[in-house]
């Protein structure tokens, strides 16, 4: 094969795939504008940048290339979604959800089956108070990509806040998917997940995960999780620390030892020997759901 001259825009646009293959959506746009420039007349790189542009949440500019399409190509239906998707993106991003509702509505009109477009018109609807759009919105959305992790954990944000607790629940348990990014490895730590069987007179781990915003929020659960233990081992960031074991006398509360290497989170369990063994251990953004399977649902206040 011969090679591609490198100032060519066919040689451009395939540095700019790699470079989108592997993250680099910033990369990737930059390659996208330059082969455009070589080659002005090509529709399907301006719909390309277009896409990128919205993808990188650069809603302005996603616009800009849309509104260009449509006057270079004004029967292109693909250019008048993207531009109602772009507008209603960037209105939505400035909290003008109900501007930025029919925009999205009209994206939905012309690509139905669009499920980044399903959601934000979901998030639109749940602002302006529309709870039957928001769901149904989402519903679509996740039925079309079921293994979607953004979309599950933005329904699972709407259905808890409604109080609607085991969908809600299930989906926010799509958080821990192995394609979650960033990993987390757990080294040292052999003891089986909790799957809500019976702790009395066992000892139960509860592992630390996400933020220290995220922790204080399910903190209060490990009260109603404590009398379901023989014994509590609670592991928590640093600063929570001293307030957590004030809180729950009779628990032993530990300091995550964590790093990160590259995008994994390793968390070390070695410290666990100095406690004795444990018989099981789960996260503690999982503690509602296996609280709400034995009867203890969560406080709307806190979710």
């Amino acid at each position: 094969m011969t090679p591609l001259p490198q100032n060519s825009a066919a040689a451009l646009t395939q540095v700019g795939l790699a470079a989108l293959q592997a993250g680099d959506v910033g990369a990737a746009i930059s390659h996208f504008a330059g082969a455009r420039r070589l080659a002005p007349a090509d529709a399907g790189l301006l719909r390309s940048l277009a896409m990128l542009y919205r993808q990188d949440r650069r809603w302005a500019e996603a616009w800009s290339a849309a509104e260009t399409g449509l006057r270079l190509y004004p029967a292109d239906v693909g250019f008048a979604a993207a531009r109602a998707a772009a507008l209603g993106s960037l209105l939505l991003q400035q909290g003008a959800a109900a501007e930025a509702g029919p925009w999205l509505e009209q994206a939905l009109a012309l690509h139905p089956d669009w499920p980044e477009m399903l959601s934000q018109a979901a998030e639109a609807a749940y602002r302006c108070g529309d709870m039957p759009l928001a769901r149904a919105r989402l519903d679509r959305a996740v039925t079309l990509e079921p293994d979607n992790r953004s979309l599950r954990m933005a329904r699972a944000t709407m259905l808890l806040s409604l109080g609607i607790w085991q969908p809600g629940l299930d989906d926010y348990e799509y958080r821990l998917r192995p394609d979650a990014n960033p990993e987390v490895i757990r080294t040292g730590l052999t003891a089986p997940r909790w799957q809500g069987e019976d702790m009395g007179g066992r000892c139960l781990l509860v592992t630390a995960e996400q933020g220290i915003g995220d922790q204080i929020r399910f903190a209060s659960d490990l009260r109603d999780l404590q009398p379901l233990c023989g014994k509590l081992v609670v592991e928590c960031e640093a600063r929570l620390a001293p307030l957590l074991a004030r809180s729950l006398p009779g628990a032993v509360v530990v300091a995550s030892r964590q790093e990160r290497v590259g995008q994994r989170h390793v968390l070390d369990y070695a410290w666990l020997k100095d406690h004795g063994p444990v018989d099981a251990w789960i996260e503690i953004g999982s503690l509602p759901l296996r609280l709400f399977a034995r009867g203890l649902p969560p406080d709307r206040s806190r979710v």
